[in-house]
């Protein structure tokens, strides 16, 4: 296969344009996919982003590593995290989901940029990796995350042969035969420091007593419906298919970025789902209160956006709902406390795990295992039965051994 021997530092000008500031231009040579020689240029910036030929020259540092990626002197042995992280940035994290980009670009701000960034990759070791992690102040699930968002780096590391192994993920050499034996990554766990708050039947509907109608109605469609917060916030009128008595959860809506309405979590999430003669009564009576009410509009509008944008539900949370069910003595609920609950109760009224796995939209079994806890008074009465089921006749009080054929 061929491999570009020779290095290409590329040019780079600044050129003139008929209208704005001039702009920062930079050329080199690439091989298309038919193997034909082309010239290509990319514009880097303008005079306000880069105002000298040194700041214009640091920005197309990440670009010529790109183009260099197959020259077998290509200077990898010198890149830092930071260098990979700007190289990601361009090459990959702009095709994943919006909620993605932002969340492993805080990652890499908060954590891994301020202590890894001027680290070389082939200085980077597993153990010392673990060892910050361990005792880095954190969640359990945040740290994972972080690691997570570190073995995504290297691993594109790998792919554009930067360096020759992930140390974060398996340490294994690329060409090692697949052979993974035991985990020799980054052991970081990411098991919670408690459960999720599930509430009982009862508890719910006393909370509904205390919430006003269009937050009763919110409630009550996220724990009937077992919705995603984004799932419910994307619901719009068209969405409500009140002849055939369905909802066709289609979308999400993401409040960053000005508000974003995008593709649910996954193939499996956009399914439709049964609507119960007392959620369609409560939606038509609130499509009457509603001042947004066309088929694209959303069933909960931002009044504060003239109905643009979905309803902030972290803001409905935080001063309507939480403060309600604590003053029933409920604390710690939020919006993914009615999916756990639904997904719990579901299984206390003896539903099959795969019927609860398709009403939960989730994409396998084991993810809705993590959404299902018996309720205190299930374990008891399991407990009560498998006690009765072993334990001697004669240890019971009150009862005598009946007498055993030797």
């Amino acid at each position: 296969m061929f491999r570009r021997t020779t290095y290409q530092q590329g040019s780079l000008k600044l050129e003139e344009r008929k209208r704005g500031p001039h702009v920062w231009v930079f050329r080199w040579w690439d091989t298309d996919a038919n193997g034909t020689r082309v010239y290509r240029k990319q514009q880097i910036g303008d005079l306000g982003e880069y105002p000298n030929e040194t700041a214009a020259k640091a920005a197309v540092d990440t670009l010529r590593l790109t183009i260099n990626h197959q020259s077998q002197r290509n200077g990898v042995s010198q890149m830092t995290v930071q260098s990979l992280w700007k190289h990601y940035s361009r090459e990959e994290l702009p095709f994943k989901d919006f909620s993605t980009q932002d969340g492993y670009s805080s990652y890499a701000r908060n954590w891994i940029l301020p202590r890894w960034g001027h680290v070389r990759l082939r200085r980077i070791k597993t153990v010392e990796v673990e060892r910050w992690l361990r005792e880095a102040t954190g969640s359990n699930g945040t740290k994972a995350k972080v690691k997570c968002v570190m073995s995504a780096l290297f691993s594109h590391a790998v792919r554009w042969e930067f360096t020759s192994g992930n140390p974060i993920s398996s340490g294994i050499a690329v060409g090692s035969g697949g052979k993974r034996g035991p985990s020799t990554g980054v052991r970081v766990s990411a098991k919670r420091a408690k459960a999720p708050t599930v509430l009982l039947p009862e508890q719910v509907k006393l909370g509904l007593t205390m919430l006003e109608f269009r937050d009763q109605l919110l409630v009550l469609l996220d724990g009937a419906l077992g919705t995603r917060r984004g799932e419910l916030a994307a619901l719009r009128w068209q969405d409500c298919d009140f002849e055939n008595d369905t909802f066709q959860i289609q979308h999400s809506y993401y409040w960053r970025r000005g508000g974003i309405l995008k593709s649910t979590k996954t193939e499996a999430s956009a399914k439709p789902l049964p609507m119960h003669p007392a959620l369609k009564l409560a939606l038509l009576e609130w499509r009457t209160q509603s001042h947004r009410t066309q088929p694209a509009d959303f069933v909960f509008p931002s009044r504060l956006y003239g109905g643009r944008k979905a309803l902030d539900l972290a803001a409905v949370l935080k001063r309507k709902i939480r403060p309600a069910f604590e003053k029933v003595g409920i604390t710690g609920v939020g919006w993914h406390t009615f999916r756990h609950t639904a997904g719990t109760v579901l299984a206390e009224l003896g539903e099959h795990q795969l019927t609860i796995r398709d009403y939960l939209r989730h994409s396998n079994l084991s993810v809705t295992n993590k959404y299902l806890q018996a309720a205190s008074k299930t374990k008891r009465n399991a407990q009560a039965r498998l006690v009765e089921a072993i334990l001697p006749v004669h240890l019971l009080p009150g009862k005598t051994a009946e007498a055993v054929a030797p």
